[in-house]
């Protein structure tokens, strides 16, 4: 069994160095402590590092995509997901680790680990988690105890150097420059993101011109980094009952761009017909 910690996936965020446990409380060699919290994980985004006093989803925010989630809407993305994780992962002997930046309520994670138990590997690999938002890892964290979870941005990540055997990042900012420091050569990074199709029926909800996604290979050209391949997720979404059609706005960046009407209109909804359509593409790391 695993018996990587806190201490062996993430770094000092103000001077990289390596972090030790005293009870409640990490620090590092040079002094600089971070407390844990009651739920196990830890706050390490520096406050020059905020864009704003409370960076992220807020807590309101949080509870609809947590019941958007639990209603089990995006269960067939997670799970596609964490299939492909475990085929990446089944070449790697002893312990695994698995990082997703943007983990959000790590509901990602969660399904991976289920996958992984089902699959009799779960003891050996370990699950992380990075977001901005402290209400959505406070959710991982308490969701799953055997996760190691951080308060941090996808930029400047405060993780160890070549540590992670795999890098998920699912509808989040993607950082060549930290993938490149954070992935063991030979490791993988799994980028998801919308194909054309993605919530189009909801786009249309939204806006008099919806126009579909153009996918970007974001890695492409990137040193130290390999195409491997890419794959495709889809499947119909129907939205049933109140509160799921505001819950999915959410779960999307058009929250922050629809005014305040569409929203209350949006409310009213009890039942919507859309589409899953997401691509995740699969990089190796490689010597640059």
């Amino acid at each position: 069994m695993t018996t990587t910690t806190l201490t062996s996936v993430f770094a000092c965020p103000v001077c990289g160095g390596l972090l030790s446990r005293a009870e409640r409380t990490l620090r590092c060699v040079n002094g600089h402590p971070f407390d844990i919290a009651r739920e196990g994980y830890v706050n390490l985004l520096l406050a020059q590092h905020r864009r704003s006093k409370d960076p992220g989803y807020k807590k309101e925010m949080i509870a609809g995509r947590r019941d958007f989630f639990d209603s089990g809407h995006y269960q067939p993305l997670a799970d596609g997901i964490a299939d492909l994780i475990a085929t990446y992962l089944a070449a790697v002997t002893g312990d695994r680790v698995v990082i997703d930046a943007g983990c959000g309520e790590g509901y990602y994670l969660r399904r991976l680990r289920a996958a992984l138990n089902a699959g009799g590997s779960e003891d050996r690999t370990v699950l992380c988690g990075l977001d901005i938002s402290k209400y959505g890892i406070r959710v991982a964290a308490r969701r799953d105890p055997a996760g190691q979870y951080a308060v941090a941005s996808t930029y400047r990540m405060p993780v160890r150097a070549a540590n992670a055997d795999l890098l998920l990042t699912q509808f989040s900012p993607v950082s060549a420059e930290d993938f490149r420091r954070v992935v063991k050569p030979g490791g993988i990074v799994l980028v998801g993101g919308p194909a054309p199709g993605h919530l189009y029926s909801f786009k249309q909800l939204l806006y008099d011109n919806p126009q579909q996604h153009e996918p970007a290979d974001t890695l492409a050209g990137e040193p130290g980094f390999e195409p491997v391949e890419t794959h495709a997720i889809r499947y119909p979404l129907a939205l049933r009952g109140p509160g799921q059609v505001a819950n999915l706005l959410l779960m999307t960046p058009y929250f922050w761009s629809v005014d305040q009407p569409t929203r209350d209109r949006l409310a009213t909804l009890d039942a919507l017909d859309t589409e899953v359509d997401v691509i995740v593409q699969a990089y190796r790391r490689v010597s640059e």
